[in-house]
């Protein structure tokens, strides 16, 4: 696992601990994207990554891979 991903996994494992069935904000004021960016300071592949796989964590889709085809878009990078 690299260092970018454990960092991201982190950033996910914090928004499920602090969430209660919805997002760890008020979605009604701000996006996913822009609480993500604004919070964490997140690309925007980095944020994809994030919500796929907060998504999956919460139980809302199954996991389909989609964090994964991020995860290497942004390892391409670094």
């Amino acid at each position: 696992m690299t260092n970018i991903e454990k960092y991201l996994d982190k950033i996910v494992s914090y928004m499920v601990r602090h969430s209660s069935g919805g997002f760890p904000f008020d979605s009604s004021v701000m996006s996913f994207n822009d609480y993500c960016i604004n919070t964490f300071g997140l690309t925007d592949d980095e944020v994809d990554y994030v919500y796929y796989r907060y998504k999956t964590l919460m139980g809302w889709v199954p996991d389909d891979g989609a964090s994964q085809y991020y995860l290497n878009k942004i390892l391409k990078d670094y």
